[in-house]
């Protein structure tokens, strides 16, 4: 019978740890957690809603980095497509419609979003963010690659800074927003 090195045993734990470890940013797996960050300018967003085959909603979108939330590494783009503004308590609710661009494909999500000034009046960030879906509910609208005919729930939390931002929405704004894709 041949003896097992130690070696082996290191190699053969060390593929079994990055097999299991495959459900990450890149699209691979079903949870994935990114962060879109940055600072966004505000544009007209009709034309991306209608190259991804969605009606356009008037939405006002800001482009920015997305990012790996394990290793911090960019590995992508975002687009955070804001509409439907009202009224809330002391904050806003509002529709936002994201767009994250993976390595693998594109994936389009919606949900319903609140935002409330900061509960410790810090000068970095004048607002923060929240959505979560019911776990029953589908917030994926689009989906092409890795992607196609996905289904799911998109969380997200964070910090944004709205101070850049116009009444009239022109602008911009910084975005620090954790988003949880489970599909």
């Amino acid at each position: 019978m041949k003896s097992i090195s130690k070696t082996n045993i290191f190699l053969a734990i060390l593929v079994t740890l990055l097999s299991a470890s495959g459900a990450n940013a890149a699209g691979i797996g079903n949870n994935i957690v990114v962060v879109l960050g940055g600072t966004g300018d505000a544009y007209n967003g009709d034309e991306r809603f209608e190259r991804y085959g969605l009606d356009p909603v008037g939405a006002r979108c800001f482009d920015m980095d997305l990012i790996d939330a394990k290793t911090g590494n960019v590995i992508g783009s975002g687009s955070d497509c804001l509409s439907d503004f009202a009224p809330s308590g002391d904050g806003l609710s509002l529709t936002a419609t994201t767009f994250f661009h993976f390595p693998g494909g594109t994936l389009v999500s919606r949900g319903r979003v609140t935002v409330k000034p900061g509960l410790d009046d810090s000068p970095e960030f004048t607002h923060i963010t929240g959505a979560r879906p019911s776990p029953s509910s589908n917030s994926v609208m689009y989906g092409d690659g890795k992607f196609k005919n996905a289904a799911g729930s998109v969380s997200l939390s964070g910090a944004v800074n709205m101070s850049a931002l116009n009444p009239d929405l022109t602008g911009s704004i910084f975005f620090d927003c954790v988003f949880i894709i489970d599909i």
